[in-house]
């Protein structure tokens, strides 16, 4: 005990460099990796090295490489890069991967395709859609994932390497995948370009090969609002509930075409079945904490390819959809025609829809929880 007070004071004071490194350490870094960056005087960067991922270390390139190369000017990529949502890079910054140096230069041989104008446009939906995805992404790893990785991991540098390592073995796997779907919207983009001009020339003769089909377009109103509000966990289960109850009351007759973020595209071959599921969809999502379902219904003429519907039905339908209210069903003046004497419909007015050509006189359906039960087909098995 009497050496106690001699050895705490013959003991070397801790520097402002020491707690540093030490701060470091408990975050995780490795002791050498620690005090390097303390010498270099940048520790923040320590923290986030810690958080990046090893791609990082393929962006040897920088702008100004890129624009001697004949590629897009330095201000020209900057603007590109701040357009997607970026930081703008230093001319001298070693920020692209050789591949992404070898678009930038392609870029500028294909202006007269791509203007500038039309790169910056559609930077700036590509730098919000895929944000979205990435914090899409982060919130189902960080809901599902991330606790279990903390209970097996108890320290914290065993816990921040092992969310790391993780994200390390899937990225390779999602760059490909999501490379091919992104091709894939494109196909179908063209696609329904090509049947819709096709229809407006083949007029009142129709396209051989069409059918006559009813869409059911519904999805989670203002859900990003609700998300941000309510948080990552929340936003996950009422998704999952969305879809457990379209897979429980989209009824005997109903298709699932495809799921489309928070939303969901089917098919009927009656209106009227179309309308009463989406009024079962509607009133069961209507609880407290959830957020409102909207839909619309229209039925029309549609080329089905390769498990999908192309035509201006579709996206009449789709369209539709954008201008409907929480817990509002609307449909169009034939679905009204045709269930009139199973459904009560109030006339909602005419809407412009992007992407059709006149007004779309439309109407509301009249108490879709009450509605939704009368008359209406039996709800899948749910075994």
């Amino acid at each position: 005990m009497a050496d106690g007070p001699l050895m705490a004071a013959c003991a070397p004071a801790q520097t402002e460099s020491d707690r540093a490194v030490e701060a470091l350490v408990n975050l995780g870094v490795a002791p050498q990796a620690a005090a390097e960056y303390v010498r270099r005087g940048d520790p923040e960067g320590a923290v986030f090295d810690t958080a990046l991922l090893s791609g990082r270390k393929h962006r040897t390139v920088s702008a100004a490489e890129i624009e001697s190369q004949g590629g897009l000017a330095f201000s020209e990529v900057a603007e590109l890069m701040e357009a997607f949502g970026l930081p703008r890079p230093g001319a001298a910054d070693a920020v692209f991967t050789p591949e992404e140096a070898r678009v930038l230069v392609a870029l500028r041989e294909l202006d007269e395709l791509w203007p500038a104008e039309l790169r910056m446009q559609t930077a700036r939906v590509y730098g919000a859609m895929l944000a979205g995805i990435a914090r899409a992404e982060a919130q189902a790893f960080l809901v599902y994932t991330e606790p279990h990785v903390r209970e097996e991991r108890g320290d914290t540098a065993a816990h921040l390497n092992a969310l790391q390592s993780a994200f390390e073995r899937l990225l390779p796997l999602a760059d490909p995948l999501l490379l091919g779907i992104h091709r894939r919207w494109i196909e179908h983009e063209l696609a329904q370009r090509a049947v819709s001009a096709a229809e407006r020339t083949a007029g009142s003769a129709g396209l051989p090969g069409s059918v006559e089909v009813t869409f059911l377009f519904c999805d989670l109103k203002d859900f990003t609002a609700y998300a941000e509000h309510n948080g990552d966990a929340a936003a996950i289960n009422a998704i999952d509930r969305f879809f457990d109850v379209i897979a429980h009351e989209r009824g005997a007759t109903g298709q699932l075409v495809k799921t489309l973020g928070d939303g969901a595209m089917l098919v009927y071959d009656e209106p009227a079945d179309a309308v009463a599921a989406g009024g079962r969809v509607i009133a069961a999502m209507r609880a407290p904490g959830l957020p409102a379902v909207h839909a619309s219904v229209h039925c029309g003429v549609a080329i089905a390819r390769s498990g999908d519907y192309f035509g201006g039905a579709v996206n009449l339908a789709a369209r539709l959809l954008a201008v409907a209210r929480g817990d509002e069903l609307l449909a169009t003046e034939e679905v009204v025609k045709r269930c009139r004497a199973t459904f009560a419909f109030e006339p909602a007015g005419e809407r412009t829809l992007r992407g059709v050509a006149t007004a779309v006189p439309v109407h509301t359906l009249v108490s879709a929880s009450a509605n939704a039960s009368k008359s209406a087909p039996q709800p899948a098995d749910r075994t």
